[in-house]
């Protein structure tokens, strides 16, 4: 069995990963780390970073994926316009009151997570939010994806729900797992499923 890529999402850190309990490669997508899997690897990417992983698996078969809370790319202006909104207040508001308002989102429902801003370059942040909005990238082609994929959504999570069943419909190989008692954050707020259905998945017995 080859390397396990993670992909975290926006505000996200290799870190995050560190909730799993076997061997894995985290990749640090604001530092421009390369995400190069082997046909015998598997590709975990959360939100922003399974929007990116898609990306990959349109390119490039692996053994296993894992698609988690993510949606899918497509042209829509009132989301780049929020977007680029958010890309503008990384660059010049204060981080408490930056990172209370981001958490307050309804898509994360009061779930939050630490973040310290020594941790980021706020142009990097900036600059995701610009060039991998969901309304920039191009809509990724998942019916030519073959890698057997798991699509896990939490099930407060009801727009990402519908995503995933529709994205899970189109794809020629894949499953749905939507997550008991889990919102946006599945990994971090069911993670003792979410490890569990990963091991399944992955065949990591």
């Amino acid at each position: 069995m080859g390397l396990i890529w993670c992909l975290h999402g926006f505000l996200g850190r290799p870190s995050d990963w560190d909730l799993l309990p076997f061997p894995h490669r985290a990749v640090d997508l604001f530092r421009g780390e390369r995400i190069a899997p082997a046909p015998d690897d598997s590709l975990i990417g959360y939100s922003m970073g399974g929007r990116l992983a898609l990306d990959v698996l349109a390119m490039t078969r692996v053994r296993r994926a894992v698609i988690v809370s993510a949606g899918l790319n497509q042209p829509d202006p009132e989301r780049l316009k929020r977007d680029l909104t958010w890309a503008r207040r990384f660059e010049s508001e204060p981080w408490a009151g930056l990172m209370s308002a981001w958490n307050a989102q309804p898509v994360f429902a009061s779930h939050s997570v630490p973040r310290q801003e020594s941790d980021y370059d706020r142009h990097a942040l900036a600059r995701a939010l610009r060039e991998w909005s969901s309304a920039v990238l191009p809509p990724p082609p998942l019916e030519t994806i073959e890698t057997p994929l798991l699509w896990i959504a939490g099930e407060r999570d009801t727009r990402y729900v519908e995503v995933a069943r529709q994205a899970v419909a189109r794809l020629p190989d894949a499953q749905l797992w939507v997550c008991p008692g889990a919102g946006h954050r599945v990994p971090w707020e069911q993670p003792e499923a979410f490890i569990a259905r990963l091991r399944e998945f992955l065949d990591l017995h």
